[in-house]
């Protein structure tokens, strides 16, 4: 019996593959949004920029090479998904056959979710992204479990994973940084409390070992690809450089100062109005959403480029001059992470669905198993209609797993449970500067840490909920 329990986790890979791309065939070729459709063009022209992190993209790149479909990279990251799920349930000790039973059916329970199933066949660099980072959190996890103490090579495969988490997305270079730092903190902590020796503090080094190498490793193609590229779009008529990703948030956050009527110098005043026309940048400004600003057609590109020093300067000016009005932006443009119904006065993107079934400009379906399609477009439609919507609420999950995390500490795994939820915490402080909108997928690993909370309370449900004997004699 116990050699079957240990095998649960190779089970449960394959039933939550098997059942993602079944989901994927209803969809094939998968979900392609705007954002996954730029990276695979880019592989497709050869032209790869840094527009997104460039190794997201270059990946893609060395996938198409074993098949030149974007299908491959969303059975890449399915593949990633259910290896991180598995490997999260292998790491859970299980004592009985009901206990297994439980762990297949939130397996399955969790895979057939819309938010997760749409999303694992969404070409987007940010799931895989994701993916990589509830890897970190369960390495961690298994890290406390196990004294603190790992071989060299679960060392350097955390640290491989942190490159990953570092080079897949913008904000991931900030908790990766973050996550080394804690780490080490903690490890230089359990060896003063003598928990980790002398011999386990060295094999420590090899997460940073690793973590540099790979970075390295990475940096080679990446200075290559990218010069040749800056070349050929020079080069190409067509092709106009775009201002910097800084002046794009100035621009954002600038709208809010002429909302709230800040700019009172008639000079400044002229020359705002030679970017964009004042009126047209009021009317498009929205505190939950970069896009309404950059789309603005009214705007001077070229002017912005040649001037960015002076724009910027008159910004930090009355950014300074104002704070509390950027600090009225950032509540607001930061809402999804810390208010729990912040839909109720803007909204949380939960792309592609239902949006998906309204833009189909990029996905062409051409569906192998078309009445999966249609089940899953109706069951997405029916987690939209109150109370379930308050699921898309990421903050409210984010609260629900603090309170479960407490439970599970006082009742189970002690301190260490917090390694867990630590990723998700960081991902949530690196976004908080530089959120550009209220996009779900920015804070899709509070779902995915979630349900790795819950899947842990209901298998030790008997440790939290059974009474101990003092509380029996008390009643």
């Amino acid at each position: 019996m116990l050699k079957n329990i240990n095998k649960t986790h190779i089970k449960i890979f394959f039933i939550i593959f098997i059942i993602l791309f079944i989901i994927l065939l209803g969809f094939y070729p998968g979900i392609i949004p705007y954002d996954g459709n730029n990276q695979w063009q880019q592989v497709q022209s050869g032209i790869i920029t840094d527009a997104h992190p460039f190794f997201s993209t270059f990946f893609m790149l060395i996938l198409s090479k074993i098949w030149n479909s974007a299908t491959i990279v969303i059975i890449y990251q399915i593949v990633l998904f259910a290896i991180a799920w598995s490997y999260l349930c292998k790491k859970i000790v299980v004592k009985d056959k009901k206990q297994v039973i439980l762990v297949y059916i939130v397996s399955i329970v969790i895979t057939l979710i819309p938010l997760t199933c749409f999303y694992e066949i969404t070409l987007w660099k940010d799931i895989i992204y994701t993916s990589y980072l509830f890897l970190c959190a369960i390495m961690l996890y298994d890290w406390g479990n196990n004294n603190y103490s790992f071989s060299i090579k679960k060392y350097s495969v955390f640290g491989l994973m942190l490159a990953m988490v570092f080079s897949y997305r913008h904000n991931g270079i900030i908790v990766a940084i973050l996550l080394l730092f804690i780490f080490y903190m903690l490890c230089i902590r359990k060896y003063r409390k003598k928990i980790i020796d002398k011999c386990n503090l060295k094999k420590c080094f090899s997460v940073l070992i690793s973590f540099v190498i790979i970075l390295t490793i990475i940096s080679i193609p990446k200075k290559i690809i990218l010069d040749d590229s800056s070349k050929k779009l020079k080069n190409d008529p067509t092709y106009s450089e775009s201002y910097s990703t800084i002046d794009g948030y100035m621009l954002w956050m600038m709208g809010a100062h002429l909302n709230d009527n800040n700019i009172k110098n008639k000079s400044d005043i002229e020359f705002l109005n030679k970017i964009i026309p004042i009126n047209d940048w009021k009317e498009a400004y929205n505190p939950y959403l970069i896009n309404t600003t950059h789309e603005i057609s009214s705007m001077n590109r070229d002017f912005i480029k040649k001037n960015n020093k002076k724009f910027e300067n008159i910004f930090i000016k009355y950014s300074k001059k104002y704070p509390l009005t950027i600090l009225k932006h950032y509540t607001k443009s930061d809402a999804l992470l810390f208010n729990p119904i912040s839909s109720i006065k803007g909204y949380v993107y939960v792309f592609p669905f239902p949006e998906m079934w309204a833009l189909p400009k990029y996905t062409v379906f051409r569906p192998i198993i078309p009445g999966i399609k249609w089940f899953f477009m109706k069951l997405s439609d029916f987690t939209f209609i109150k109370p379930f919507i308050i699921f898309y609420e990421p903050a409210f999950i984010l609260y629900l797993s603090l309170i479960i995390t407490i439970i599970l500490s006082k009742k189970v795994y002690g301190k260490k449970i917090w390694l867990f939820i630590l990723p998700m915490i960081l991902n949530i402080v690196s976004l908080t500067p530089i959120n550009l909108a209220q996009d779900l997928r920015y804070v899709y690993i509070n779902y995915l840490t979630f349900y790795g909370l819950v899947l842990m309370i209901i298998i030790n449900y008997k440790k939290i909920f059974s009474k101990t004997k003092k509380e029996k004699l008390k009643h």
